[in-house]
This record gives C-alpha cells, sequence and structure tokens, in this order.
C-alpha cells in the first residue's frame, strides 16, 4: 500500500535560504562504513507544497571497479525479505545477480532481511546498493569472497534542512542523531509535513490519516 507524503513550507525565502528537506531511510544495524543516501531530496521552495510518494518495494544491484577505475553496475534485481541473491561471474564475465536457494537463504538471514551473498569467481570485490521505490538507501562497501551483506529497514523516515547535496554525496550513520524521527501509522495512506522555522531551529509537524 502507498503512502503520500505532502510536504508544506511554513517558512520564508530568508529562513530557506537556497537549503532542501533531505528524507532518509535508516537500515537496521548499519556498519560504520556504509553509505547512505538522501532517499528523497526535495527542492524547498517558501508557501508551497511538494509531494512524494512511498511503498516497500525494494531493489538491489552490485557495482565494481573494472579496467581503468571504470565503475560498472550489474543490472537492477527486485527482491523481498527473506530472500538472497547470489552474485556470480559466469566464465569469468561481469557479476551478475541470480536467486540463491532457500536454503542458503534461510542459513544466512532472518526473515525480515533481503541480502546478496559474493560467489564471483574469479574473486570480484563489489559494493552492495540498496534502494526502495528506485531511490538509492544505502551503500555497503568492500564485500569479499562468500561474505553475505544484509538489508533491512523499518518504514521509519529522518527529516533535516540542509544544503543540496553533491552528486554522489553520501551521509554516515552519524547524522542520524541530528534529523526529526517519524514513524507511519500502518494504516496511513496520507502525511502532512509542515516544514516550520521556530527560535532558530528547524522543526516538522506530522499529520497522518
Amino acid at each position: 500500500m502507498a503512502t503520500q507524503f505532502n510536504i508544506h513550507y511554513n517558512v520564508s525565502d530568508d529562513e530557506l535560504q537556497g537549503k532542501n528537506v533531505l528524507v532518509f531511510l535508516k537500515p537496521q544495524n548499519p556498519q560504520r562504513n556504509y553509505q547512505i543516501h538522501a532517499w528523497q531530496v526535495l527542492n524547498g521552495t517558501a508557501g508551497a507544497t511538494e509531494k512524494f510518494s512511498y511503498d516497500d518495494s525494494i531493489t538491489t544491484d552490485v557495482t565494481w571497479l573494472g579496467t581503468q577505475d571504470a565503475k560498472i553496475s550489474s543490472q537492477r534485481q527486485s527482491i523481498v525479505p527473506g530472500q538472497l541473491l547470489k552474485a556470480v561471474s559466469p566464465v569469468g564475465l561481469s557479476p551478475e545477480l541470480q536467486p540463491a536457494s532457500a536454503a542458503l537463504a534461510q542459513s544466512k538471514l532472518t526473515p525480515q532481511q533481503c541480502g546478496v551473498i559474493n560467489h564471483t569467481s574469479p574473486y570480484i570485490q563489489f559494493v552492495s546498493n540498496w534502494y526502495v521505490n528506485g531511490r538509492p538507501v544505502v551503500s555497503m562497501p568492500y564485500v569479499d569472497a562468500s561474505m553475505t551483506v544484509s538489508f533491512e529497514y523499518l518504514p521509519n523516515f529522518y527529516f533535516m534542512v540542509a544544503t543540496p547535496p553533491m552528486v554522489g554525496q553520501t551521509y554516515i550513520v552519524q547524522n542520524f542523531s541530528d534529523m526529526t524521527h517519524y514513524t507511519v501509522p500502518v494504516t496511513a495512506t496520507e502525511v502532512d509535513v509542515t516544514v516550520n522555522r521556530k527560535q532558530g531551529l528547524w522543526d516538522f509537524d506530522f499529520s497522518a490519516r
């Protein structure tokens, strides 16, 4: 079931000063080297309303460095909790993602986790990338031979006002301490979010229906 977010800017241009509203989804049990992406980057216009939609569709791919350090990506695959994909390199070709056996998935993952295991041969170290609604959430670097990485998140949203991220910019886990956390009620189909500025601090008000 999709949930629509309506972001209302109850602030002036002088208060925004070119800043954006960034929205993050936080992976469960993130490691310190995880590269967290701003899942939504909103323009931020005084008096305006912006919208985005959320549903729980998850996709994944892997990236690695080819010749002359060129970044190469596998084809992105859909995945559901409890499923494990294996990265293989058939006949020495570039890695691709294929379903692993249910028995291997059960031995490596909880029912709430999605996962990727590195079965490339010859071995290729890669980055495991995870997306929700087609937008990047987290990249997990340095996936070595036979290593399994898992992805799990709760439908919790983290809001902050910041300067627009540069292309490819990522964040660290510690950034979440500076964000406003919101959990969507299970039955909600629409959430109004009002962005305010109170005593010099950014404030978010939430109303679900």
